[in-house]
């Protein structure tokens, strides 16, 4: 429930939580399935699926400590830098 001032209003856990497939947000496992199709389906190297299973469980485990992580992680290296002489 959120309270201000004398207003109340029920608030459902479900607007609140961030929405997740597979445990990680859909954009990690858009970047995911993305990385498996270009490797495995367009160069052939099929020994791209272990590390790409172990990157999904670190996404797993990260997405854990902080859901918004992935979202964090991509805003800062899409900023662009400044650069002050």
């Amino acid at each position: 429930m959120i309270e201000m001032g004398r207003f109340a209003k029920i608030v459902h856990r479900s607007l609140l939580q961030r929405e997740m497939i597979a445990g990680i947000p859909q954009v990690g496992l858009f970047i995911l399935f993305m990385l498996g199709i270009i490797f495995i389906y367009g160069f052939r190297m099929y020994f791209t699926i272990v590390p790409i299973v172990l990157l999904y469980f670190v996404l797993r485990h990260l997405t854990k400590i902080d859901p918004w992580y992935i979202d964090i992680v991509l805003d800062n290296i899409s900023q662009k830098d400044k650069f002050v002489a």
